[in-house]
């Protein structure tokens, strides 16, 4: 992978920083306003803070770099993700070859999450989990994120199917940020 140099585009980022300052894409630290607040609203606050955080470094990749910038994100996201799957295999939260494994891993991750899914398809060569709530579209969308924000974002998820089999690839046929009532996360073995 190419690491991408950006000292050597300083006066571009200079004039870009105006776009940085633009409040579309300010990072909006959420603070709560009640004195004790619950084990869900810390989690949403958290969420929200994440899926802003997401927007911003996606678009702004987007804007100065363009597709090679987003294919570097999507490689680094891809990265970590394997290292995250690796981790879990390790705890055994993730089991190496078993792609139910999975869900079990995203399904127990609920409480600090948020999402909300189900097993869609299940075989030896392919698992769809359907994710109904996601607790990144709202702010996504308040973000200015583009639609196809979740194929860089879901390469994490990408990831860590890798580490439970590393021929899975994970695809994005039904997106709630393309306009659809659900997403389904597509893990399928080449």
């Amino acid at each position: 992978m190419d690491y991408i140099n950006l000292t050597n585009r300083s006066s571009q980022l200079r004039g870009d920083l105006r776009y940085l300052s633009n409040p579309k894409f300010k990072v909006q630290w959420k603070m709560l306003a009640m004195s004790n607040p619950g084990a869900d609203d810390v989690r949403r606050t958290n969420m929200h803070t994440l899926a802003d955080t997401h927007a911003i470094y996606v678009e702004v990749i987007r804007k100065l770099m363009g597709k090679k910038g987003l294919d570097a994100i999507s490689e680094v996201n891809r990265h970590h993700g394997f290292e995250l799957g690796r981790a879990a295999i390790k705890q055994g939260s993730l089991r190496s070859g078993d792609l139910h494994s999975i869900f079990d891993f995203f399904d127990a991750a609920h409480p600090y999450f948020g999402f909300e899914l189900s097993i869609e398809t299940e075989s030896e060569k392919c698992f769809e989990l359907k994710v109904t709530s996601c607790p990144w579209i709202e702010s996504f969308k308040a973000k200015g994120a583009g639609p196809d924000i979740c194929e860089y974002v879901t390469k994490i998820d990408e990831g860590i199917g890798q580490a439970v089999d590393f021929n899975v690839t994970l695809s994005i046929p039904k997106c709630m940020m393309r306009g659809d009532d659900h997403c389904i996360y597509r893990w399928e073995k080449e």
